[in-house]
């Protein structure tokens, strides 16, 4: 499967009802678009230069690329966002990945409901297969750790990569019930939590040099 995410700065000139139907655009798109798999809509509640992210997912590249050339895809969702269309309502944000995205086998990323916590993960260039090994396995197993995330799913970015956006090497999904239980998280006691309070400084011998995330609350995906 692919899992994708497109981050987006909507103008703050736009008036309310076209941001609604904005989002209710992306939203909707698994209705006329069949391969988009999952798709979430949410606003941005963190303090990133960014006002929503849009979540799904595909089953494989070829459905990524139906999508794509689906008359959708060029007569709705490109009216808002293309840099060349008078209606465009986005802007460059400074997150500095508007695209990104990863392979995973099964969409293990799957919520219901509840608050999604995206963290952008930029690796060194020279880290080690194994220190990266060792560093994404932890990311993954943080759940056992601090049980106030309910998920926890990390992917290398090979779609911003390929859309020449590649600053953030790495992407990790986390999950929560709540908000509450995503700040508890953030600041207590888990290895991991503790680490990115540090600035990533103190563990893994550096190979994190840079982070950024998003948070959003999850409604029922399409």
């Amino acid at each position: 499967m692919l899992r994708r995410f497109e981050i987006y700065k909507v103008r703050s000139d736009v008036p309310s009802d076209l941001v609604d139907k904005f989002e209710t655009a992306l939203r909707d798109c698994g209705r006329y678009i069949p391969e988009v798999l999952h798709s979430v809509v949410g606003r941005n509640l963190s303090q990133a230069s960014v006002t929503h992210v849009w979540e799904h997912g595909y089953e494989s590249p070829e459905s990524y690329q139906r999508y794509m050339q689906h008359p959708y895809h060029a007569c709705i969702l490109d009216r808002y966002l293309l840099h060349d269309n008078p209606e465009r309502i986005t802007e460059d944000n400074r997150l500095r990945g508007g695209l990104l995205g990863y392979e995973i086998e099964k969409p293990e990323y799957y919520m219901a409901g509840g608050v999604r916590r995206l963290v952008l993960l930029a690796l060194a260039g020279d880290a080690s297969g194994e220190q990266t090994r060792q560093l994404l396995e932890t990311l993954r197993q943080t759940p056992r750790d601090a049980p106030e995330m309910t998920l926890s799913v990390v992917g290398e970015n090979t779609m911003g990569a390929a859309w020449r956006t590649a600053y953030w090497t790495h992407l990790w999904e986390q999950g929560f019930e709540s908000l509450e239980a995503m700040e508890a998280y953030r600041g207590g006691a888990s290895t991991l939590a503790r680490e990115e309070r540090a600035g990533w400084k103190e563990r893994f011998g550096g190979i994190v040099t840079d982070a950024a995330d998003v948070y959003y609350e999850l409604h029922e995906p399409v």
